[in-house]
């Protein structure tokens, strides 16, 4: 029986004219696959960037090139289109390539438009990642719970929150549901250096990176956009911090466009607030413990998509704690290692999850370090939590591996010294 063939615009059509011309850059020197996670752990370049990039740019040609042109302009079919979908979506969007690319290629962008093309024509995402957009559907959010819980699991009862405040403070739905320990860390860091506000519970909705990145469906963003400039406003918030990377990482990238200017408040992490109170000398830590610390840069934070890293403000704060050690691991800031945690890679390949975190770990010890802190709530779960990965033998496992070194949330580590 002959494959149904996919309509020509469900495929190229999402790309710039920038995205266009990095396609035909890419030169498949390798350089990409020494930095890749994915390569480290399944060491197959079937899967790896430059064949991406390659098996797309053949859609490109056959449908508008001068191959296209010569013999008439091809319709992709839906084998080749699922094909393509499985190597596409086994990345975890870390842009380290990007950051080693020979030719300058923002591949990091350059996959979330992929991911688009492929969510939207009629192979659509995969199948595991449709339960996140349905939860979104239910709850606003990509876990099946009612956004008026949110602040139960976190938020003590000893921590004063105002009913407005120019810092306002979002967990996001990872430290909601997931790294409570870091939400928490982070209302106490918060508190100590000032006042601060939460959104009204129900209008904090997930941000939408989760569903937008991981299942690449970008038809919520204008009612998510709407929804949560709304919230913040009403907050009387202007400076919006966060724990988790990748809610910054939208934010700043693809807010605006759907706002369509410049947001009315600026989106920053909690650790770049706590490394200001330090300066300020309004945050005063008083316990010491007498160890050496490496931190993990996260990926959204060490290759962001738009704007600069932010790599200093958790190194100050370590640094500011009384008998703390800081070391720094091999692959540090701007090539940090990835710990395999986004991208819909937990319910996608929870065996490359498992491989990406505990190379991590053992990065951290070969460091010298006694325990290995990250400001990033899915690194956090990666290293650290270990409960909902798609049952597979490698997660048993890792349910149970004795780590090299111990996990930490940065703000909880250092909240614990005030």
């Amino acid at each position: 029986m002959r494959k149904e063939a996919v309509k020509k615009k469900d495929v190229t059509e999402n790309l710039t004219k920038q995205q266009l011309i990095e396609l035909d850059a890419c030169v498949s020197c390798g350089e990409c696959l020494k930095w890749c996670p994915i390569q480290d752990a399944t060491g197959d370049p079937s899967c790896s960037p430059p064949e991406r990039i390659k098996a797309y740019r053949e859609f490109v040609e056959e449908e508008h090139g001068l191959k296209g042109k010569l013999f008439g302009s091809k319709e992709i079919s839906e084998e080749r289109l699922k094909n393509f979908r499985d190597i596409l979506y086994k990345c975890v969007l870390c842009g380290n390539c990007g950051e080693v690319c020979e030719v300058g290629i923002d591949t990091k962008k350059l996959w979330w438009t992929l991911r688009k093309s492929v969510c939207e024509s009629k192979v659509g995402m995969p199948e595991p990642l449709k339960g996140v957009l349905a939860n979104y559907q239910k709850t606003r959010s990509p876990f099946p719970k009612p956004l008026t819980h949110r602040y139960k699991f976190w938020l003590p009862e000893d921590i004063k929150v105002a009913d407005k405040a120019e810092i306002g403070f979002y967990e996001g739905c990872g430290g909601a549901w997931d790294a409570q320990p870091s939400a928490e860390g982070a209302a106490r860091l918060l508190s100590a250096g000032g006042p601060f506000t939460l959104l009204d519970p129900e209008e904090a909705w997930c941000c939408g990176w989760p569903i937008v990145a991981g299942s690449g469906d970008w038809s919520i963003m204008p009612e998510l956009v709407k929804n949560f400039v709304a919230a913040v406003q009403k907050k009387g918030i202007k400076r919006l911090a966060m724990i988790c990377p990748m809610c910054r990482d939208i934010f700043k990238w693809l807010y605006p466009e759907f706002y369509g200017g410049k947001l009315p408040f600026e989106p920053v992490m909690v650790s770049e607030v706590i490394a200001e109170y330090i300066d300020a000398g309004r945050i005063k830590f008083t316990k010491i413990l007498r160890e050496t610390v490496t931190n993990h840069d996260p990926c959204a934070l060490a290759r962001p998509l738009v704007g600069p890293p932010v790599l200093d403000a958790p190194r100050k704060i370590l640094n500011a704690l009384p008998g703390v050690k800081v070391v720094e691991m091999e692959r540090s800031r701007e090539l940090t290692r990835c710990c395999g945690g986004s991208a819909g890679q937990r319910p996608l390949n929870p065996d490359l999850v498992v491989k990406m975190a505990k190379e991590l770990m053992y990065e951290a010890k070969r460091a010298g370090a006694d325990t290995i802190v990250t400001s990033c709530t899915a690194c956090y779960v990666s290293l650290v939590g270990r409960t909902h990965m798609t049952p597979h033998p490698a997660v048993d496992d890792y349910k149970h591996f004795e780590e090299p070194v111990k996990m930490n949330d940065l703000l909880q580590y250092a909240a614990a010294l005030l």
